[in-house]
């Protein structure tokens, strides 16, 4: 894979980190495979001089690695996310392995071409609202009764089966994709249309906007598709807030 365009437009996104021994321990294993994006998410201590001692050649990862105070700050720019976990989530697809999503990588760059991919804290994890936002999700296999893997160990497997498959996404041009930070907007904007009226409560709406962020994720917004989606959210507000009497022929204007 080596440091070529593709291998820069991949994040390693750790979030509330709290080893810095494993931030320095992740940013050697990406070095080793050829990943030199590191972002750190509320990293507890940071900068740390464990992080350059367990870094060992990767210092450069750690001195230019992208520090934010939220996670929605730091994908905000990624078109495509995938969490590591162990859980499995109500409505979305099952889950990939290290070898699986590194095939599925080359077709998804020609598509995404900015794709962040997220560590929990080593306690816990991502959380669920956390791996809401992720369009995949990558379960490292394990036995059965030894499932916990060290943070760094984690982000290791996944950059060496990245690196394993020397992918190399199509030249041709695509129509330029949304982000996550416009399309979570345009999610907001059905949230306010679905709360005007036919909903029972917050969580009938919750499930809504869950099946519309599935086909949303199998159609692969362009930033067309939202900014249309999002007009269209707009008009059904108006309508519900707006309702047409009988023998009112006027048509309706935002």
């Amino acid at each position: 894979m080596g440091t070529g365009p593709q291998a820069a437009q991949i994040s390693i996104i750790l979030v509330r980190p709290q080893s810095p021994g494993n931030i320095g321990a992740a940013a050697r294993a990406m070095h080793n495979m050829g990943l030199s994006r590191l972002v750190l998410v509320e990293p507890e201590h940071f900068p740390h001089a464990e992080a350059h001692m367990m870094a060992c050649h990767a210092e450069h990862l750690l001195q230019q690695a992208e520090v934010y105070h939220s996670l929605s700050a730091a994908v905000a720019t990624c078109h495509w996310l995938v969490g590591t976990s162990a859980r499995r989530r109500e409505y979305r697809h099952p889950p990939l392995t290290p070898r699986e999503f590194a095939h599925k990588l080359p077709a998804l760059s020609a598509q995404h071409p900015h794709v962040g991919i997220l560590f929990g804290p080593e306690d816990a994890g991502l959380t669920t609202a956390e791996l809401d936002l992720c369009h995949d999700l990558v379960v490292i296999p394990t036995v059965a009764e030894a499932t916990s893997l060290n943070l760094a160990q984690a982000v290791l497997v996944l950059s060496y089966e990245l690196m394993h498959v020397h992918y190399q996404a199509p030249a041709h041009a695509e129509p330029p994709l949304a982000s996550v930070d416009e399309i979570e907007a345009m999610y907001a904007h059905f949230r306010a249309a679905f709360s005007i009226h036919g909903f029972s409560g917050t969580h009938a709406i919750e499930r809504s906007l869950m099946g519309v962020r599935r086909i949303g994720e199998r159609a692969g917004l362009e930033r067309r598709d939202v900014r249309l989606l999002r007009g269209i959210a707009r008009q059904l507000a108006w309508a519900l807030r707006h309702p047409r009497h009988p023998g009112d022929s006027t048509p309706p204007t935002v």
